[in-house]
């Protein structure tokens, strides 16, 4: 096998497919071709006669279920009790004669033949010549009975508009008297030949039925010329037969023509390709050694050739794409990479401001409370009450903003530090605002991030009075949506335009950090979001001179 490969490796890839594909295509093509030129020439016309027996086995099958079911239907039509007595009943006693008892027997007569398709007509004559019918469309009695044979059995019958098939008997109605009628069926010989048709197995193959004398009853035999092949099979109990007559054309020279052409057809084809796909692998591979060869130890670049037809998928342009995309891909990471490490190096710089910052802004906060509480009793003893209602404020906002441990508080205590910051905020702006609360009592109990109302109400009080002068309002909301908090702070402020109001919301999603713009509510959003995920945040809608209102959603959590 080694020596066999070292052999093939000799050999340029070009001609390896060559070879390969004269081998695994034209040279199995052509022997089949051959092979079956061979057998077309040398098949006689006695293997067909297996298919033959096959397709007239099933055929007769068809065929002969038909006839038994026609059988059966004939043999319950005569037999049934309902029949019979109304029959005798009604040709012994006058009393009987009656259109009521004519009815009720062909009604009978009716539901057992009905739903045979090929049934076309059914009747019953008495010997006095009265008689009881069942047909499909209006019909000549007088002329069928006329008509009717002594034969009994299956024979034909003509009466004038189509020739029909007749299945007739004597039935002894009653073995005393020795009374009888007799049961005629007519066939529709239409759609016999529809099932005849539909048995048909092959466009070589036609099925009648004859009598015993050889005369077609229905369907269609071939011409005695053309034909190569016949199964006569009898209907059982009918002297009918089964006719599958086979027809076929004898090979000739055409044949044997047409497979000659054939193959010098795919000759000719095989050899076109294989040029084709030759020269198509040669050119760029070609190309490519090429471009190889001039690349020296200085030149370790690749670059796409602008000669090169884009279009183009061969060997040569994937692989050039290929190599430039990993060069093009390369400087990708080493570019990332760089401005990853000088985002890392900012980062930690702010990191580290931010530590001081909240290192010099460190105050103990019992030193804190004690001051205030100080400051509130000396403000009482003289009388100043706003000072002293200041400072209370004061103590209870930084006792939840600074005392509270962790991250989560309850909405109580949230409200309870929003309403110590909003008295403080209506002191010092001589009452120039109000708010209203409407906070559903079910979910103070649920925890939430701290500080999230408080830089929304200053926003409030900071941005939408700015410039009014009295009348402000403030409407604070809490309810319960589902698994879902929604706090909804409205003013009645001086609004914001729309481009300023999406220069907001931009901020508030930006993940870079910055000084001023909206920080505070940047803030509170990326909190919740840090916290919650990214379904809850802050949404905020404004218009101008009409007001500001501010969206906060969190889950609940216990």
């Amino acid at each position: 096998m080694d020596k066999f490969v070292k052999t093939l490796r000799r050999i340029s890839i070009r001609r390896r497919l060559n070879y390969a594909f004269l081998i695994l295509c034209i040279i199995p093509i052509s022997i089949m071709i051959i092979i079956s030129a061979i057998v077309e020439f040398l098949y006689s016309n006695g293997n067909l006669k297996n298919n033959y027996e096959n397709f007239a086995y099933e055929s007769n099958i068809s065929v002969n279920d038909m006839f038994e079911q026609l059988e059966l239907k004939f043999k319950y039509l005569k037999e049934n009790n309902d029949i019979l007595t109304d029959l005798y009943l009604y040709a012994t006693s006058s009393k009987y004669q009656t259109e009521g008892v004519t009815n009720r027997i062909e009604n009978t007569i009716a539901s057992i033949m009905s739903n045979q398709s090929e049934i076309d007509y059914t009747s019953i004559f008495l010997e006095d010549g009265t008689s009881f019918l069942y047909s499909k469309m209006p019909i000549d009695m007088e002329k069928i009975r006329s008509q009717l044979k002594d034969d009994l059995g299956w024979y034909y019958l003509d009466y004038g508009k189509k020739t029909v098939l007749c299945r007739t008997e004597n039935i002894e109605i009653d073995y005393t008297s020795g009374l009888k009628a007799r049961y005629v069926v007519l066939i529709d010989l239409e759609e016999i030949e529809n099932i005849l048709n539909n048995a048909v197995g092959s466009t070589n193959q036609k099925i009648a039925i004859t009598d015993n004398k050889g005369r077609t009853v229905a369907g269609s035999q071939f011409r005695e010329s053309d034909l190569v092949y016949e199964v006569i099979v009898p209907i059982s109990d009918t002297g009918l037969n089964v006719v599958n007559s086979f027809t076929g054309k004898k090979y000739d020279l055409r044949g044997l023509i047409t497979t000659i052409l054939l193959f010098f057809l795919v000759l000719i084809t095989s050899g076109t390709v294989i040029y084709l796909v030759n020269e198509s692998i040669k050119i760029p591979l070609t190309r490519l050694l090429d471009r190889i060869e001039q690349i020296n130890e200085d030149d370790v670049f690749v670059r796409k050739e602008e000669s090169i037809n884009t279009e183009s998928k061969d060997e040569h342009e994937i692989l050039n794409d290929v190599f430039t995309s990993m060069l093009n891909r390369l400087n990708e990471v080493l570019e990332e990479t760089y401005i990853t490490k000088i985002n890392e190096t900012e980062l930690r710089t702010r990191i580290k401001e931010l530590e001081l910052v909240a290192l010099q802004q460190r105050i103990n906060p019992h030193f804190l409370y004690n001051l205030l509480d100080n400051v509130f009793w000396m403000a009482q003893m003289k009388n100043y009450e706003e000072i002293g209602e200041m400072v209370s404020a004061l103590g209870e906002f930084f006792k939840t903003s600074v005392s509270e441990k962790g991250a989560f508080v309850t909405i109580s205590t949230e409200i309870e530090n929003v309403k110590s910051y909003v008295c403080l905020q209506k002191i010092m702006h001589k009452n120039q605002f109000i708010e209203q609360w409407d906070i559903d009592p079910e979910i103070v109990r649920y925890k939430t991030v701290k500080l999230i109302l408080q830089p929304i109400i200053e926003n409030c009080i900071v941005h939408g009075f700015e410039g009014i002068e009295g009348g402000g309002i403030i409407n604070i909301t809490g309810k319960k949506e589902e698994n879902t908090i929604v706090f909804e702070i409205k003013d009645n402020g001086k609004g914001m335009e729309m481009d300023v109001c999406e220069k907001i919301r931009q901020k508030m999603n930006s993940t870079i950090l910055g000084i001023g713009d909206s920080i505070g509510m940047r803030n509170v959003n990326q909190r919740i979001k840090i916290y919650f995920g990214e379904p809850y945040g802050i949404n905020i809608k404004s218009q101008i001179r009409e007001g500001t209102t501010v969206s906060l959603c969190i889950p609940v959590k216990e």
